[in-house]
């Protein structure tokens, strides 16, 4: 008896070290393109606020040339950051560089890489055409350069950053005749309209190509489609359309316009949340609050941060009481959202109103960026 107990603990202490040994071996990534943008530094500092379980050992922010220097700078306290140039023209070139760096056999590990796609180019341009069909090629390149580095060691997934221009263009019907699901794909924006509609389009038939592409070279991935991001910058130096629109409406410059919207701190976590769970792989998110909310309840949130915080003046703030909604009106149910993004990833998007206060606080503070 005294040999058996002997042998079977030699046996269950042979177990217990290889798991250790195999956790050892295992060593996780996370590459952002566009990770100086607005949501993609947000993705960055949501990666570093994960426990253990979840924070990745190494993070690679891919971000424009201009910006390598400056970023390192942002991150230089974070030993796990780094930061590459990112070209989204070069055919996946600069990917293609990151994905080396997190693939390569250090320390004979295996490797869970994750690629979280935000860069695209969102904005008039001098040829928006061409930039809606940049945005579409950038895309592709993207899941092609992840489908070479596919392998038994290092199997990297996507997460790509859509949108509810994917979904459903201005004016355009839901499928089922109520509110918008991920069923439901724009299908009326005309590339070379305009600016926007290039635009919309564009985020349509990135994401298009991108799962037709995924599922042919076997790249697993998630779409997220998240609704106006709104919400309070992680950085002074971060910067889009939705900072400066809400800029000019702490300063008065424009009437405060009601947005089916989210905050940029709840498209971070769903994003994040994906990456941890292999049940979402496959699957579209529409990633949003479910009815727009009256723009003078947007204009009441901003006016009481000024007069709280002794900053702007709230009697500047106007609103726009002529726009009832378009499709659907300002109030009712336009999409379908909470209950798939509570039951995958345990999570419940914040009011509006919180979003807008703590948006318009930040942007006082900060100076609030001009256009």
């Amino acid at each position: 008896m005294k040999t058996f107990n002997v042998f079977f603990c030699s046996i269950i202490l042979t177990q217990i070290c290889g798991l250790d040994a195999l956790a050892a071996a295992m060593r996780s990534c996370s590459i952002v393109t566009g990770a100086n943008g607005y949501l993609g530094k947000e993705i960055v500092a949501e990666l570093l606020r994960q426990n253990e379980e979840v924070r990745p050992d190494e993070i690679i922010c891919l971000v424009r040339p201009t910006r390598v220097s400056s970023e390192e700078a942002y991150w230089a306290e974070e030993s796990c950051v780094s930061v590459m140039p990112y070209d989204m023209l070069d055919g996946g070139h600069t990917l293609s560089n990151a994905l080396k760096v997190a693939c390569s056999e250090k320390n004979d590990c295996t490797t869970d890489v994750c690629v979280y796609h935000v860069a695209s180019v969102f904005g008039p341009t001098a040829n928006h055409e061409q930039t809606a069909l940049d945005n579409v090629k950038g895309t592709e390149d993207v899941v092609k350069a992840i489908a070479e580095f596919s392998s038994e060691r290092c199997k990297p997934k996507l997460i790509v950053t859509s949108s509810m221009a994917a979904v459903r263009a201005s004016g355009q019907e839901p499928l089922n005749g109520k509110f918008y699901t991920s069923d439901d794909w724009n299908t009326r924006s005309k590339l070379g309209a305009n600016w926007g509609a290039s635009y919309q389009w564009s985020k349509a038939e990135s994401e298009r190509r991108a799962r037709s592409l995924s599922a042919k070279l076997n790249v697993p991935m998630v779409s997220m489609c998240p609704s106006f991001i709104f919400g309070p910058p992680s950085s002074k130096d971060s910067n889009s359309f939705s900072i400066q629109l809400v800029g000019q409406w702490v300063r008065g410059e424009s009437d405060v316009q009601s947005r089916l919207c989210v905050d940029v701190r709840d498209v971070a976590k769903a994003h994040v949340a994906a990456m941890a769970s292999p049940g979402a792989m496959g699957k579209r998110y529409i990633v949003s609050s479910e009815a727009r909310i009256p723009s003078q309840d947007m204009a009441d949130a901003l006016k009481k941060i000024c007069k709280e915080s002794g900053m702007g003046d709230p009697e500047k703030i106007t609103f726009d009481s002529d726009f009832d909604g378009g499709a659907i009106k300002i109030g009712e149910k336009e999409c379908e959202a909470a209950a798939k993004l509570l039951e995958d990833f345990g999570l419940v998007m914040r009011p509006v109103e919180e979003t807008m206060a703590d948006m318009g606080e930040v942007l006082l503070k900060m100076g609030t960026p001009s256009k």
